[in-house]
């Protein structure tokens, strides 16, 4: 009676591993078409340039960060244009400068860094600030929370990275070593891995949980004499294999985890590298540049697919929104545009 017990056993085991996303309760990544990206309906203005985005896919709710202290939030009948031509936003107040950085993943709690040296913790089902950070000093440059929503962490001028319990608001450890403003950091999918850069070519990995540095890189490339390559963003595979880094030499990298080693190169924007995000797939690179432009790369060879044009001034933040069907983007031109990656219908 074994025999027959075991056999199913394997059959249970090939029809999960076969079985599509929405029959295992997870859901499905829409198909894209990158060389087909294209605008799409919705666009928003802003009263002042715009410097960051995130986006939370639990509700749908896109937040910029604009250049008067102010964060400007949309959501989802608006981003998909279910209501046509709705793009009136809902305002949050808390900061008394610029609106540098931004960070959100899963739960209801946004982090706000800005000029002013603040970190705001927002309740988005609230709309209201349910805590300050203190412990950092000077403008908080770039955030970064975990992909469970437990850990945010932040950089800025005093050349430290600051790592806060989300829940508490407690600063639970300080990562030094860096020589300069820490520009870009970003979490690892298993939320095990901090990856910091900044105004030095060196970019460093974390072990999250000890705090421990795992490794150091160089982002090298030759520049003129006196100039260093900053690295202004970063972001992850989803398998973690690999790391992007964009700077402002216009070029990006990717770089083996395990080794530090650059395996791809993306080269095509013509300034400053300001954003940067792994579709879902793994299969897609996005990037936003000073040249104005939003492009999309394959992310195993650096070739690039498609360059999506609009905006008149600098791309400061891209997001992929709606299960990685669409991405947003924000300029200092005072506009959010959303780029459709889906396929053209027939």
């Amino acid at each position: 009676m074994a025999l027959p017990v075991a056999r199913s056993f394997v059959v249970c085991l090939l029809l999960a591993a076969l079985a599509p996303a929405w029959l295992l309760g997870q859901p499905a990544i829409p198909a894209i078409q990158p060389d087909q990206a294209r605008p799409a309906q919705f666009q928003a203005t802003l009263d002042s340039p715009g410097l960051a985005l995130a986006y939370n896919e639990a509700d749908g709710t896109l937040v910029v960060a604009e250049e008067n202290g102010v964060l400007q939030y949309w959501q989802k009948p608006a981003l998909l244009g279910v209501r046509s031509g709705e793009s009136t936003p809902l305002i949050l107040r808390g900061h008394t400068a610029p609106v540098t950085a931004l960070a959100w993943s899963t739960g209801p709690t946004l982090a706000s860094g800005g000029a002013d040296g603040k970190i705001l913790l927002w309740s988005m089902n609230a709309g209201a600030v349910t805590s300050t950070l203190t412990g950092s000093t000077g403008i908080i440059r770039a955030l970064a929370m975990s992909p469970d929503g437990k850990l945010l962490a932040s950089g800025g001028d005093d050349a430290a990275v600051y790592l806060w319990e989300v829940a508490s608001g407690k600063l639970l450890r300080k990562l030094e070593g860096h020589a300069g403003w820490v520009m870009a950091l970003a979490f690892s999918a298993d939320g095990k891995l901090l990856a910091t850069a900044g105004y030095e070519p060196l970019i460093r990995l974390w072990d999250v949980t000890t705090g421990a540095k795992v490794r150091e890189f160089a982002n090298v490339t030759p520049m003129p004499a006196g100039q260093v390559n900053f690295v202004m963003c970063l972001a992850f595979s989803p398998d973690g294999k690999r790391l992007a880094a964009g700077g402002t030499d216009a070029q990006i990298r990717l770089f083996d985890t395990t080794n530090g080693n650059q395996v791809v190169a993306c080269a095509g924007h013509t300034s400053s590298v300001m954003s940067l995000a792994f579709h879902m797939s793994g299969t897609v690179l996005l990037s936003g540049s000073k040249d104005r432009t939003v492009r999309l790369w394959e992310a195993a060879s650096g070739k690039l697919l498609k360059s999506l044009e609009g905006h008149q001034s600098w791309v400061e933040g891209i997001a992929l929104v709606h299960q990685g069907s669409m991405v947003a983007s924000v300029s200092a031109d005072r506009s959010v545009r959303m780029w459709d990656l889906r396929p053209q219908p027939k």
